[in-house]
């Protein structure tokens, strides 16, 4: 088929081939959960479960959904941040969010009754659902103002991504008692909003993170709650040095003379990410619309000629 090949990145087709493949592997060899799960209780020695827990997915509809996600948002977000960027930002909340979830499996262990201790350092922690949480997080960044029409007259800007997804998700994990999954979803979110937000490096300005006021931790949730937000977001910047000082906003990192009056405000640096965003989607509309044309070209013609339509062979290899 016609651009078949822009369809979707390279990268992100390898990405869904491990989820395809780490679903299969636990399907056909149950015991293989026991080392590729995150369980707290067996992540010494089998130190890879901080990275494999967070891309096994154990249900062939969760499978299926979440490779799907991921090849769409992949779309938006690569062309934007790089594919070695894209490919960091994952394998950092996916690290991250594990670690943590280690962590806070044994302080709960610790404190546990003794009858109930070895619940949770051998619950089996998986799931690609935080990771998807924060690949919303990162379109939220990117393309703040872009509005979808959801079931025809829904209008949701991408900036509600997360926080939708997120209660979403909360609501159906309460549902099925999967109290556990809870872990991943909400580290995954909170991870990718701090290494965005004050880690992730941005090549155009040599700014650390992103400074801009609509990507604040208040932002995910509703208004009336950013003040309090704000507040305690505050403190917490400042006891452990997390924050993004106002007269160093505009100054490089690595100043140069080639560089150093290229470089903007947080303003600046949050408009060029969008303007990014916003062309990579208009590029990927053309690519939909060309791709589309010979398939509409010869259903026309075919129905001028009185022969019928079949759809094979319409469009070029």
């Amino acid at each position: 088929m016609m651009h078949d090949g822009h369809r979707f990145t390279r990268l992100s087709k390898v990405l869904a081939a491990v989820l395809l493949g780490l679903f299969l592997v636990t399907y056909f060899a149950p015991s293989s959960k026991d080392y590729l799960t995150l369980v707290p209780g067996r992540t010494l020695p089998c130190v890879w479960n901080l990275i494999t827990g967070g891309l096994v997915c154990t249900n062939v509809v969760e499978v299926l959904v979440m490779i799907m996600a991921l090849l769409l948002l992949a779309r938006i977000i690569e062309p934007v941040y790089g594919s070695t960027e894209f490919l960091k930002l994952i394998l950092v909340v996916d690290f991250a969010a594990s670690t943590a979830t280690f962590c806070i499996a044994y302080i709960i262990f610790l404190s546990a009754p003794d009858d109930r201790k070895g619940r949770t350092l051998y619950k089996e922690f998986s799931g690609f659902h935080g990771l998807l949480s924060a690949l919303l997080v990162a379109v939220k960044q990117i393309m703040p103002d872009h509005e979808v029409i959801l079931a025809g007259f829904l209008r949701l800007k991408a900036a509600h991504f997360p926080s939708v997804y997120v209660l979403a998700s909360t609501a159906v994990i309460a549902a099925l008692q999967s109290w556990h999954c809870l872990a991943f979803l909400y580290l995954g979110t909170y991870f990718a909003w701090l290494y965005l937000r004050f880690f992730q490096h941005q090549p155009e300005t040599s700014i650390m993170g992103d400074p801009s006021e609509d990507f604040k931790f208040s932002s995910f949730f509703p208004a009336a709650a950013a003040g309090p937000i704000d507040a305690a977001a505050g403190v917490l910047g400042k006891m452990f040095r997390l924050r993004h000082d106002a007269h160093a906003e505009a100054k490089p990192l690595l100043p140069t003379a080639a560089t150093g009056t290229l470089l903007g405000s947080n303003a600046v640096d949050a408009n060029r990410r969008r303007e990014r965003g916003a062309k990579a989607l208009e590029e990927r509309l053309e690519m939909k619309k060309i791709a589309d044309a010979p398939v509409v070209e010869s259903a026309a013609a075919a129905a001028a000629s009185g022969l019928p339509h079949t759809g094979s062979g319409s469009r070029l290899a």
